[in-house]
């Protein structure tokens, strides 16, 4: 973009005028009502020229439009505050739900949760503002410039067509989003229960008999010839939650917070206890398929902090997302020797490259230098969100044979301009991992929600051993290392660089780490 002439900011600071483009001639307005609305500061009117050279600048990124009131909204806007989310034979029953109740709210015309993003810091006069008119702010991310609240959509429309109605802060918004439906991975419960005969410590007999999927990626290797078994490194579950008093899991979480209302911390779903296990499970022997095997995460000896941001139902929302990742960068920074990885089990089928999980994704790997692990997801044809971001390490699944599973997402996904996905391949059928509410049992789970939790896994073998890689350095290293598929399965949109190994990871070169991963700090 050009640079912005100096008659140009004469004209902005006289007049403050804003562009007009693309309005919905659908769209019905009205004004604002006499509200107690707090009148512009001195620093808001400096806000608004400041916010009018961003415009300048900006370049709306694909799928995105601008309305005439200058906001911009996912092309799909206009549909989904008119109730018509069309209904997608991918979605889950309880995704389905979630679009039956939110066409059912907006029809009502009541009150649904919406994420706004704002061109500057969301200031208090503007959350004061959006309170008069009736909007109910439930949380604001002033890292990616969010806000979060309760509206009804016929307030969401004026706000974004109508320009009668008068709004002394809209110059604020920058988008609008729903806050949008996001689920774990849907899983496949497989009929296979079994019971732990012992649990001690990292032993040749754990590593010469660890179940199957800890041998195809290798992870007893690195355990046994490496001593690597992801000591004092913290693995963030965002999930359904974790029952940490299941024998696998006993001294493993480090904390617990729970971002999910109406509900206990504990897991109600299983789900999140599962995954947990499967990254960083203490080794048990129990009886399966007619062996006595180890079952054990990949990383034995990490630590685990339990971040629930989904119900009993599997399911949430997007500010709840944005709230436990939040969480992790503030734990982050309480405890900023211990190196920590994120893993993320779930996606949204709504979602987009644009979307307010997608922009947290990149904050936490560009600006805060934190690895984010994520599900393909498991509707076969698409890569979920916050999956498709292009900074996250981004996971499809395999069976024991070395096959893509058919249910695992499959790419480029909706990012396909900048990156292809997902990035890379573990193990996700079959998976045999603690079952919560219980204490000693285990269950087989099936999904991309499996296969995740190996790679996060696997990532905190190698914090152990280099604590200081940037997560770019991280994904070229697991890139690089992947053993890759034949025939289809081989394609980059199914399982990205190939199969994770965590012992050719664990001992790759990091190209001498120091410099250029404080280069890539200093630029990124």
């Amino acid at each position: 973009m050009k640079p912005l002439p100096a008659i140009a900011l004469v004209f902005i600071v006289l007049f403050s005028t804003f562009s007009v483009a693309i309005a919905d001639s659908n769209s019905t307005s009205s004004e604002t009502p006499s509200l107690d609305i707090p009148s512009l500061t001195f620093s808001d009117l400096a806000n608004k020229i400041i916010i009018e050279i961003k415009k300048w600048r900006f370049d709306p990124p694909t799928g995105m439009l601008r309305t005439n009131t200058d906001i911009y909204v996912d092309e799909r806007f206009w549909d989904w505050i008119e109730g018509s989310i069309q209904a997608s034979a991918n979605l889950t029953d309880t995704a389905l739900k979630w679009l039956e109740t939110f066409n059912q709210k907006v029809r009502n015309d009541e009150e649904i949760q919406w994420i706004f993003i704002t061109w500057t810091k969301p200031n208090d006069r503007l959350k004061k503002a959006l309170e008069a008119l009736g909007a109910d702010v439930i949380y604001i991310d002033e890292d990616i410039n969010a806000i979060s609240l309760k509206a009804k959509p016929s307030l969401i429309k004026n706000l974004v067509y109508s320009k009668a109605f008068d709004f002394d802060y809209r110059f604020y918004i920058k988008e609008i989003w729903p806050d949008l439906y996001v689920v774990n991975s849907p899983v496949f419960i497989e009929n296979e229960t079994t019971f732990t005969t012992a649990n001690i410590a990292i032993t040749p007999e754990q590593v010469s008999s660890a179940i199957w999927n800890i041998k195809l990626i290798k992870a007893d290797l690195a355990w046994s010839k490496e001593g690597i078994t992801g000591k004092g490194v913290t693995v963030a579950i965002l999930d359904t939650g974790v029952d940490c008093d299941h024998v696998a899991l006993q001294g493993a979480c480090v904390a617990f917070v729970n971002f999910v209302d109406d509900e206990p911390a504990e897991d109600l779903n299983g789900h999140g206890t599962h995954v947990a296990g499967i990254v960083a499970g203490r080794p048990v022997k129990v009886t399966y398929e007619g062996k006595q095997v180890y079952v054990s995460g990949v990383a034995p000896e990490a630590n685990i902090l339990a971040v629930k941001v989904l119900g009993q139902d599997g399911g949430g929302t997007m500010t709840q997302i944005l709230q436990g990742l939040d969480y992790v960068v503030e734990w982050k920074k309480k405890h900023p020797s211990e190196p920590i990885v994120v893993s993320m089990s779930l996606g949204s089928p709504f979602g987009s490259p644009n979307d307010p999980m997608v922009k947290k994704v990149e904050q936490l790997v560009r600006e805060e230098h934190i690895p984010v692990v994520i599900a393909a997801g498991n509707e076969f044809v698409v890569v979920d969100s916050p999956g498709i971001a292009s900074g996250a390490i981004t996971v499809a699944a395999v069976d024991r044979d070395m096959k893509v599973a058919d249910f695992s997402g499959k790419g480029p996904g909706l990012n396909a301009l900048k990156d292809l996905k997902p990035d890379i391949a573990a193990p996700g059928v079959k998976i045999l991992s603690a079952k919560a509410g219980t204490k000693n049992e285990f269950i087989a789970m099936s999904g991309t929600s499996m296969a995740t939790p190996h790679v996060s896994g696997v990532v905190a073998l190698i914090l152990q051993k280099h604590g200081d890689l940037t997560p770019e350095t991280i994904k070229l290293i697991l890139e690089k290392t992947a053993y890759p598929l034949d025939g289809i399965d081989a394609l980059p949109t199914w399982s990205g660089a190939g199969v994770v190994d965590a012992y050719a990871a664990v001992n790759a070169n990091p190209q001498s780490g120091g410099l250029i991963d404080f280069l890539r700090r200093l630029f990124s």
